[in-house]
């Protein structure tokens, strides 16, 4: 049954406060205030699937993005013909949810002016589809689809549409670490890294797509398994990439097959930003295939792309070091047979045009192949068949191997080429790879979306939880209620914060070494973000401005957040998430003023999602090892004398987080790892949100490669600024790390959510710890 937003909101409205109330009041009150037949009649069918249609309009940016997180698994998000504006990122974490327009050129979804996040669209849910829709100009990536079983994007257009630009989002289409992935009859366009782009992933078919205008057309990166056929790129840098890079989590990739497409004219000059990966692409590179094993290509019209044709490299061209052991970087059995390559290489361009004209002439040959080889593998001087590269039936082609001297991770340079252009060695026939099968989407969890019930359970106003006592501006907690404070706090714009625990009656916390405590069902964790009105006297008075609360229930954690009132007497409940203009003086007396950013719901899964689950992330052992502010007494010891906390070790025992600021309280190095374990790992680790980019910032994390030393960026875009690798040892100004967390641009700035200001502090520790490293260092964190 379709109907319209509208309809639904005037139908609806009135009836949801009553529901909800009633929702609240059978959690909580006896048995004599149940629902009526009637109505819990009306709240299943307020549960059931449905179509939902956003009309466009003024308001449409907020029904979406509520719409999105009050969804259940079987809706259908129909969006009509004209053009949405939004200037914050989407984020839809539903399973079996689908998102449908009218079409690529007449539904809209525009990003222009986005300050809010680091994507257009970001999905988490399995089963997700979305169809005929444009996602234009957006910060970052235009839709990112993580760690899903069951992707389809299907006619949908993605592009910035000032055409090629340095400042453009890295990727249009993005599903990465996702299971049977299906991405036909799309179109991407001016992407600053690749307009499709299958990272991490299993099982994926790229079909009847048109790439243009992007550095690469359609990328395929450490992926198994994926068919990409019957595309046509064109116009782009390098029209087709089959790579595998180090330091990611699915490390080796293969068995992609690339065949029936028509490759044509990729010759747009690189404008991918130096330092990451793709700005290695030379102008003119028809198919790259680089470290990826087992790749076969056949029956593709590949024709007039300036450099090369196909060229087959190893990872070790780039003169990268690789520090990840389990990393493969030579690409072996791949078959190239019955393409149609036509004229190229006569404008050669990139770092290959520059040292290879010399040595081979121009044209350059149709098809490249670097030479170097996994020297450990040769049987008898020859490499097995498996493992080789094979040419056949491509007609009247011209070859070189570069036979570039042996390389290894260990010895990362060039010596010299020595051209070989005979065929004959590489002439022959593989064993075809088989063609990949998609399963069906997964069937719709038993219990739909079990936060929607929560949700609409979720009293509206915050005097309802009984979490003050007094006047809510002077932050008193009510009885039953205790603060704690953290030795190293997230940032955030300069608020201060008051954290409360709520523990249910007569129950404990359990202790846990080295993740957030085990707590009792039934706690609620309570933070208020607050801003002083004069820096200079911060606690004299202050502008309350959300609070957010953490509820354990009997199937897991649940997070709110709610917005104060400018009378500061109550907050109201803001799952949609909201702004705040906040104005205050600074340190020198001068008025400041912030657009304070309040995550919605969904948001909020990005950095509390770990392993899929909301997770609290402050209340650790070693960032409670401290006694409350103005109190002489370690809250852990209180807690414990208490009844609150149980299974706690002797205290002095226990070790500390170190506070960042505090010199005293550890080394330079332990300092700066706790802030960006504090500030950056809860996404930056391997479970987060983040994980895909290999970087790992926790504090447990013992190896330099896998927190950034001389790691190379996987999907930065811009946000590499010109810069190489995460962490350069010693030069802090060359480092990723550094750029990002000092920028405050959207699409830029790390953290990219909740996140308008940065901290000079902070930035000046994190800057002297990377002056401080050198290379190769045996890193232990206490």
């Amino acid at each position: 049954m379709e109907q319209t937003s509208n309809h639904w909101f005037q139908q609806e409205r009135s009836r949801i406060p009553f529901l909800l109330l009633l929702f609240f009041c059978h959690a909580m009150i006896p048995s004599r205030f149940c629902l009526s037949e009637d109505s819990r009649n009306d709240v299943k069918d307020l549960l059931a699937p449905r179509t939902y249609v956003i009309a466009n309009g003024p308001e449409a940016a907020f029904q979406l993005q509520e719409r999105l997180i009050d969804s259940i698994p079987g809706d259908i998000i129909q969006l009509e013909a004209g053009e949405y504006r939004f200037d914050s990122q989407l984020d839809v974490t539903c399973d079996n949810l689908t998102i449908r327009g009218r079409g690529p050129d007449k539904t809209i979804l525009s990003f222009q002016g986005q300050d809010v996040g680091s994507e257009g669209l970001v999905a988490t849910g399995d089963a997700f589809l979305i169809e005929d829709l444009a996602v234009e100009d957006s910060v970052g990536n235009a839709i990112k689809v993580l760690g899903s079983n069951g992707v389809i994007f299907r006619r949908v257009r993605t592009e910035w549409t000032n055409g090629p630009d340095a400042d453009n989002g890295a990727y249009g289409i993005y599903p990465v670490q996702c299971k049977n992935v299906l991405i036909e009859n799309c179109t991407a366009i001016a992407a600053s890294d690749a307009g499709i782009y299958v990272g991490q992933s299993e099982d994926v078919i790229v079909r009847n797509c048109r790439v243009e205008w992007n550095v690469a057309g359609i990328e395929i990166e450490n992926t198994l398994r994926a068919d990409v056929h019957d595309n046509v790129a064109t116009n782009n840098t390098g029209g087709i990439l089959v790579f595998d890079l180090p330091g990611l989590q699915l490390t080796n990739g293969g068995h992609v097959r690339v065949f029936n497409n028509r490759i044509i004219k990729n010759n747009t000059k690189n404008f991918a930003h130096a330092g990451n990966m793709v700005a290695a692409v030379p102008q003119g590179s028809g198919l790259m295939i680089m470290a990826t094993d087992h790749v076969e290509v056949f029956e593709n019209e590949i024709a007039d792309n300036q450099t090369f044709a196909i060229s087959i490299v190893s990872f070790l061209i780039t003169e990268r070091p690789v520090k990840d052991p389990a990393f493969d970087p030579y690409p072996e059995g791949i078959w190239i047979h019955n393409n149609q390559i036509l004229r190229g290489g006569n404008q050669p361009s990139g770092k290959f045009g520059t040292l290879l004209a010399p040595v081979i002439g121009i044209p350059f040959p149709q098809i490249f192949f670097d030479g170097i080889i996994n020297v450990r593998k040769l049987v008898v001087g020859k490499m097995p068949e498996e493992f080789s590269l094979r040419l056949s039936d491509n007609g009247d082609i011209t070859f070189a191997n570069g036979n570039v001297s042996q390389l290894t991770p260990e010895n990362v340079f060039f010596d010299k080429y020595h051209v070989d252009r005979d065929l004959t060695n590489y002439t022959g026939e593989l064993k075809s790879l088989a063609a990949v099968k998609l399963s069906d989407f997964p069937a719709p969890p038993p219990n739909g979306n079990p936060a929607v019930e929560v949700y609409r359970q979720t009293p509206r106003l915050l005097s309802a939880w009984n979490l003050f006592a007094g006047d809510p501006r002077d932050q008193q907690p009510a009885e039953g209620i205790f603060r704690y404070d953290l030795n190293t706090p997230l940032f955030s714009d300069g608020t201060a914060k008051h954290r409360f625990i709520r523990l249910p009656s007569h129950k404990a916390m359990v202790f846990e070494p080295n993740s957030v405590f085990e707590f009792p069902v039934g706690t609620v964790i309570v933070k208020t973000f607050a801003m002083p009105h004069d820096q200079r006297t911060p606690e004299a008075s202050q502008q309350l401005l959300e609070t957010r609360i953490e509820e354990l229930r009997d199937n897991g954690w649940y997070g709110y957040s709610y917005i104060w009132d400018e009378q500061q007497s109550d907050a109201r409940l803001a799952l949609g998430g909201g702004r705040r203009e906040v104005k205050w003086l600074d340190e020198t007396g001068k008025t400041v003023s912030n657009d304070y950013q309040i995550p919605n719901a969904n948001q909020c899964i990005t950095c509390h999602g770990q392993e899929g689950k909301f997770q609290p992330l402050g209340p650790t052992a070693r960032n409670l090892n401290r006694s409350l502010i103005h109190s002489s007494m370690n809250q852990l010891a209180e807690w414990q004398s208490k009844g609150w906390l149980k299974d706690c070790p002797d205290i002095e025992s226990l070790p500390s987080l170190p506070v960042y600021n505090e010199p005293s309280t550890g080394s330079l190095e332990q300092r700066a790892r706790a802030w960006l374990d504090v500030n950056c790992a809860h996404c930056h680790n391997p479970v987060g949100s983040a994980r895909t980019s290999g970087l790992d910032l926790s504090l447990f994390q013992k190896d330099p490669a896998r927190y950034g030393v001389w790691k190379s960026p996987v999907a930065t875009g811009r946000g590499s600024g010109g810069r190489k690798f995460d962490i350069v040892p010693g030069k802090p100004d060359e480092s990723i790390l550094i750029y990002r967390i000092e920028s405050n641009e959207p699409g830029v700035r790390m953290p990219n959510l909740a996140r308008n200001l940065t901290h000079t502090e902070s930035i000046e520790l994190i800057r002297e710890w990377i002056a401080s490293i050198e290379d190769n260092p045996t890193v232990e964190v206490e």
